[in-house]
Formats: structure tokens, sequence, C-alpha cells
């Protein structure tokens, strides 16, 4: 082989080299990013069983959309200084369970949620070690904030508003 053919070679293989680096990091780059962690909310004050019953008298507009919750609920919902949501929509998939497949697949998948004046309640499944349903009441005063006021566990999905009103004041979520 003369010393032009070795150059050539040489130079072949440079840019095979290359372009390989280039198609892998073009790969790396299009592999989505997991799913961040969701902004700290403080439930820790206290809710009568009363006033969470109360909480949830009156005509609520119901949600089963994520997308359509009032701004500051939604906020709680997607991933801290990020734009995806951490809940998805009824029907969608989410992980139920502790392996996580898809770091991109929320842990949470909503069933329905309410609005009525300042109230909003999301009613949502989550999967994990153990798949639970949980209730959120929020008070939201203002486009700019939002006000957790009490997270409880039920004992399964609700069907409707006055399945989840007869939960609560049946003590089925706690």
């Amino acid at each position: 082989m003369s010393k032009v053919q070795k150059s050539a070679a040489v130079r072949v293989f440079i840019v095979v080299l290359i372009v390989g680096a280039v198609i892998v990091l073009a790969l790396r780059e299009r592999e989505p990013k997991p799913l961040g962690e969701a902004p700290p909310l403080d439930f820790s004050s206290a809710m009568s069983q009363s006033a969470r019953q109360q909480f949830l008298d009156g005509d609520f507009t119901i949600i089963r959309d994520a997308r359509v919750l009032p701004g500051p609920v939604r906020q709680a919902f997607t991933e801290h200084n990020g734009s995806r949501l951490l809940i998805a929509n009824p029907g969608k998939e989410f992980l139920v369970g502790d392996v996580i497949y898809d770091p991109t697949v929320p842990q949470k998948r909503l069933i329905f949620a309410g609005v009525s004046g300042e109230k909003c309640f999301v009613h949502y499944e989550q999967g994990g070690r153990a798949h639970v349903y949980v209730l959120e009441l929020f008070g939201v005063a203002s486009s700019n904030g939002v006000n957790s006021r009490w997270q409880g566990y039920c004992r399964g999905p609700a069907a409707n508003i006055n399945n989840l009103r007869a939960q609560l004041v049946n003590g089925e979520c706690r």
C-alpha cells in the first residue's frame, strides 16, 4: 500500500469515526429526558371531616383533562421548573407499579377534578409500591397562587362527584 493510499485510508477512517460520533450524540439528545419532580406542596394544616364535606358542596365544573385545570393547580402537577405534566389524563398510560420502565411516563393518572369558584379538587390514582387513589383539595384565590388545603387517600376510585362525596361522608377518604 502506497503512502497516498494509506493517507486516504486514514482520512476515510477519521471521517467515519467523526460521523459515527455525531450520530451517537444526536441519538442521545433525542432520548427523552426523565420527568422531573413535582413542586413541593404543604398539606400539613388540619381540615376537619365536616370542613372537607363542606368543601365539596355546591356545583362543580368537572374536568377530565389535566391541561385545563386552573393554572396554579396545574402547576402543582407540572414538573418543578419544567413544563411537562406529571399526571396523565383518564385512560392514558401511567406507571401503575413501582417498576419504572419509561421515566417519561407519569406515575399519576387523573380520574376527574372539579372547580367551583375558588375551590378545586383533584381525584387521581397514583402508582408505586402501593396503587392508591388520592383526593386533594385546593383553594385557588388568584391566578398566581394555590392553597393546598387537604390530601387524603380513598378506598377506591369515585365514579362521579356524588360518589366522591359519599366516600368522604362515609370516611372512605382519609
